[in-house]
């Protein structure tokens, strides 16, 4: 008799602990599934004054997950070279500066590609200095001192006239001030001189 009880007691027992799982599961997803309101501009589940705010329908949450960035290939670790106690002699650094077998001149690369960057840089200002004053000798002659051709919209309304005069006016304000900007960038990039090591 006492083997019937204890059968008896074991699926009782697991009856019980789903019915609790399904009623805390249920409970949860009541809870997720609480109305939000929207009052103004904020969006809350609690609202301080319910008349006042607006109930939103239920939608369903959509979670996007980011990408990750792919590693780049100058953030690869490299091997550190063993130390050498010999040097170049044409070098002003140690050999355990640099990975054995590197000639003194790639010691010098990033002065090459930084006076490269420089001319680089040198020659778009140029280019865009240019544009800029020929940009400017164009609205000059169109603004013709002040008083440019009227078109044919403009014989009746002065008002348009005037407002174009003020926008060519301000055009040319605004190329000169681009070519002074031009011509102080030009100033701080040094011209690059070829220079021959022996």
């Amino acid at each position: 008799m006492h083997g019937i009880a204890l059968s008896r007691a074991i699926p009782q027992r697991t009856a019980s602990a789903v019915l609790f799982l399904l009623l805390l599961n249920a409970g949860m997803a009541a809870q997720a599934q609480q109305a939000v309101y929207r009052c103004g501009q904020e969006y809350t589940n609690a609202p301080r004054e319910p008349g006042l705010c607006e109930p939103l329908a239920q939608q369903a949450i959509t979670v996007i997950n980011g990408t990750r960035p792919a590693p780049s290939p100058a953030a690869a670790p490299t091997a550190v070279p063993a130390r050498s106690t010999k040097s170049d002699p044409g070098s002003a650094e140690p050999a355990s500066a640099r990975p054995p077998g590197t000639p003194a001149a790639a010691a010098r690369t990033p002065d090459v590609q930084q006076s490269e960057r420089d001319a680089q840089a040198r020659t778009i200002l140029t280019q865009e200095l240019d544009k800029a004053r020929a940009q400017r000798v164009q609205l000059v002659q169109s603004y013709n001192l002040g008083e440019p051709e009227k078109w044919a919209t403009e014989t009746r309304n002065h008002q348009k006239y005037l407002d174009r005069v003020a926008e060519m006016k301000a055009a040319i304000e605004r190329t000169e001030r681009d070519i002074d900007s031009l011509q102080r960038e030009l100033t701080r990039r040094p011209v690059q001189t070829s220079r021959r090591t022996p």
